[in-house]
């Protein structure tokens, strides 16, 4: 099981004059990400800076990003990629928007403000099941589900020449270990 958002997201506060609109969604890829960074670009073209993080999985390996945004060094990601990392999202982006309202914060006052703005959002974590597709002969379809029924294992099925399920669980080590004459590896 993972942390992520269900639908998009916004929040904002007042720091030292200056405005940050936080603004955080699901995304399922690093292109995804990108294409939602280039919207909100597009929608807050006017803003001094957005700087935002995402973390994805893809095929059992996490990627992950961050920017300042012409914001010192460190100071606006890495704040907002720790938030994500700490609290273990998956499958997100955060931007944080910033409106300058004419006093500076200082490196460490921009460290709080954009980690801060992040976990505005702490309220809408949503945990979702991991999923594993597999595609097997159609034979082995009743020990497969004998074996996902009797460990009330939520999948989805469709069969063809071959029969396809995609499985919802957590602990997908532990399921492999024991559907020992499944091959993964198709």
């Amino acid at each position: 099981m993972y942390k992520t958002f269900d639908k998009f997201l916004q929040q904002e506060q007042i720091i030292k004059k200056s405005r940050f609109i936080v603004l955080g969604d699901y995304v399922d890829s690093e292109k995804s990400a990108t294409i939602w960074l280039k919207n909100i670009k597009e929608k807050f073209y006017d803003a001094r800076h957005i700087a935002y993080a995402y973390r994805v999985i893809n095929n059992g390996q996490v990627f992950q990003k961050s920017s300042d945004d012409g914001e010192p060094s460190g100071t606006a990601g890495k704040p907002i990629l720790n938030v994500i990392i700490n609290d273990d999202l998956i499958n997100v982006v955060i931007a944080v928007v910033r409106y300058f309202g004419g006093i500076k914060l200082g490196a460490g006052g921009l460290t709080r403000a954009y980690g801060g703005s992040a976990k505005l959002l702490k309220l809408f974590y949503v945990d979702k099941l991991q999923e594993l597709e597999i595609q097997t002969d159609i034979c082995n379809g009743d020990r497969l589900f004998k074996y996902l029924n009797n460990h009330n294992i939520k999948y989805d099925k469709q069969f063809n020449d071959k029969l396809y399920v995609k499985i919802y669980a957590n602990d997908f080590e532990k399921i492999k270990a024991d559907l020992d004459f499944i091959d993964f590896n198709k």
